[in-house]
């Protein structure tokens, strides 16, 4: 609709909601009116024409500036249209057009970082454009940042309901190391908004499966096969890995070895199932050619050759497994933090050095410790990215490392030089340089003031009962075996102790179960520490703590980090052992502290249980 075609009614309206709509009135509302009716025709040199002398006569209103820039974009003019909607970015900095406009401008561009800051903002500022939205989920995915574009795009999608959007947020975050379990939600309500959809239906199986719920994850993936299903391989790749969590190794490796699969990529994934199914049976010969096999078939897949490398790395070969774990990131992500910024050359030629966080807290954790025999010339600062809840753990720290939030790149915190950028996973290729005491010794510092307090308010609370730390659950499919009910570790304490719960994430449940099986048992959950957000307190806790017991978690790590003398960490074998313990010690070769209590066979306890409980009595 132009003025041409309105009443003399309509313009007088206009031109009296102009100061509200557009922050003028008359003929000029008019004229910005008519011009936006023009751009939506696509008749981009006749909008242009009305804006052109507003420019002039009213430069500091955003609106003449907006609609120009709108041409440029739909004239795909990328540094035209940046430079417009930044002149009316100077008088409106949070209208919702212009952060769009400029976020569409830089993206043009090819300026990721300020794309994904306009992005952020416009869709704060009210933007509901979803095809916006799933390319800034894309790009976000592109650089390992897909939490905090759901943190974003979270409320948003909560209450506009598209199915696509929905489904598109659980399956990025069920690709990631730490949002397996946020994904499931995403997955759910992607399956009651398209349940009579494929996709849907995939979407309910990734949930049930990423919820750990792994017997109605097996039937429903056979149900799925039962019938006219399109991703058929896709959902026998769900079903090998139901039947690894249950434990049944050997229906996985027969039924892997017997499909047919035609994709490539699904065949890759078919044959890691089998090699941790191999592993768990203790048969590491046929568990390397698995791994090699999923590798060969298919180069560009990120998790098999992270998978081999680390088994490399339990065996101490780091000759075969260091290029293979390098092999973990994509290549949209090397392209910005290369492999070869880690290597000596590169390192001893840099003033300043960003190490960039990756997966869990924990593996950072344990990670970190090699910065101790990082490679850098005398006065380079070396800068750790972490996630956010790790700045104030590691305040302090005795690895000389200034620490900042991930989040803060590119914003307060200067984006890297080239070169500058290092993954922290990468530091590994120094490994094989140094002996393990190299990388030894606690360096986590919380403060005294506050160990100090939980150590006398828990003494005074336990009276002269023991006191446990216990933490039990890794709340992660990637943890799924490695977890331990409460109501079974429990049997491992002396009678009357006062249990200090040390898991993150709810565990009423739990302790209810816990306290029905032992109720000579005292659990005491401290109001003061919040495990999930705050680990500066975590850390402390844990350091205040005599004794503690844990599964292989978050916990472990913190301890290992702190050197906590008493710490005894249960560890399963198979494929679920993490490589930084090795296959057979008994004090842990990575911390050199904690002391592992393993299983000799895959998802069986009672051994390690045993030897827990005459320590526990001690």
């Amino acid at each position: 609709m132009s003025t041409q075609v309105l009443s003399r009614k309509e313009k007088r309206a206009i031109a009296a909601r102009g100061a509200k709509l557009y922050g003028v009135g008359g003929d000029a509302a008019l004229a910005i009116h008519q011009a936006y009716q023009l751009i939506k025709a696509g008749q981009l040199p006749e909008a242009c024409q009305l804006v052109v002398p507003l420019t002039r006569s009213i430069p500091d209103n955003p609106h003449p500036w907006v609609i120009l820039g709108m041409a440029a974009l739909k004239r795909r003019e990328a540094q035209t249209s940046k430079a417009f909607f930044a002149k009316a970015e100077e008088s409106a900095p949070k209208l919702m057009e212009v952060l769009t406009g400029l976020a569409k401008s830089h993206f043009l561009c090819g300026e990721p970082e300020p794309t994904l800051k306009y992005m952020a903002a416009a869709f704060q500022a009210g933007n509901r454009e979803v095809p916006m939205m799933k390319l800034y989920l894309s790009l976000m995915s592109k650089a390992a940042r897909v939490p905090r574009a759901v943190e974003v795009l979270g409320p948003i999608a909560e209450k506009i309901d598209d199915p696509e959007l929905t489904l598109e947020i659980g399956t990025q975050l069920a690709e990631t190391e730490d949002g397996k379990s946020a994904s499931v939600k995403w997955l759910e309500r992607g399956y009651q908004l398209s349940p009579d959809t494929d996709q849907g239906k995939m979407a309910r199986l990734s949930a049930l499966f990423h919820a750990g719920r792994m017997v109605e994850a097996e039937v429903w993936a056979r149900e799925l096969l039962a019938g006219e299903f399109s991703a058929r391989e896709v959902v026998m790749v769900i079903l090998l890995g139901a039947l690894r969590f249950q434990s049944r190794h050997q229906e996985l490796i027969e039924l892997a070895e017997g499909y047919e699969f035609t994709d490539p990529a699904s065949y890759a994934r078919s044959r890691a199932f089998a090699a941790n199914a191999y592993l768990d049976a203790g048969d590491y010969t046929e568990a390397r050619h698995a791994y090699l096999e999923a590798m060969h078939m298919v180069a560009e897949l990120e998790e098999p050759a992270r998978a081999y490398g680390t088994f490399c790395f339990s065996l101490g070969d780091y000759e075969e497994g260091v290029p293979n774990y390098f092999r973990r990131h994509t290549p949209n992500y090397r392209a910005t933090v290369p492999a070869e910024n880690s290597e000596k050359e590169s390192l001893m030629a840099q003033d300043r050095i960003l190490l960039i966080g990756e997966q869990g807290i924990g593996d950072q954790l344990a990670l970190l410790a090699l910065t101790r025999v990082l490679p850098v010339k005398e006065g380079c600062e070396v800068i750790f990215a972490a996630d956010p809840r790790q700045v104030d753990m590691l305040d302090g720290n005795a690895l000389g490392l200034k620490v900042v939030a991930k989040d803060d790149l590119g914003v307060t915190v200067e984006t890297p030089a080239k070169g500058q950028a290092v993954a922290l996973g990468d530091l590994v290729r120094f490994i094989p340089d140094h002996p393990a005491a190299a990388r030894r010794g606690s360096y986590l510092r919380p403060d005294p003031r506050k160990v100090r307090e939980i150590r006398q308010r828990y003494a005074a609370l336990a009276g002269d009962r023991p006191i446990f730390g216990m933490a039990w659950a890794a709340r992660s499919l990637i943890g799924y075996l490695r977890s331990v009910p409460l109501e079974e570790m429990v049997q491992l304490l002396p009678e009357g102790a006062f249990v200090v719960n040390l898991q993150y994430g709810r565990t009423d449940e739990e302790i209810a179960a816990a306290r029905a099986v032992r109720p000579d048992l005292e659990f005491y959950t401290d109001p003061e520490v919040d495990q999930m957000s705050n680990l500066a307190s975590f850390a402390a806790q844990c350091a205040a703590v005599e004794r503690v017991v844990t599964i292989d978690n978050t916990t472990a790590h913190v301890c290992g980090a702190l050197g906590h003398p008493e710490t005894h960490v249960l560890v399963p074998t198979g494929s679920e052992c993490m490589w930084y313990w090795g296959r057979e010690a008994e004090i842990d070769p990575w911390y050199g502290v904690l002391t592992l209590h393993r299983q000799q066979r895959a998802g069986d306890w009672s051994a390690p249980f045993e030897a827990l409980r005459k320590v526990c009595a001690a």
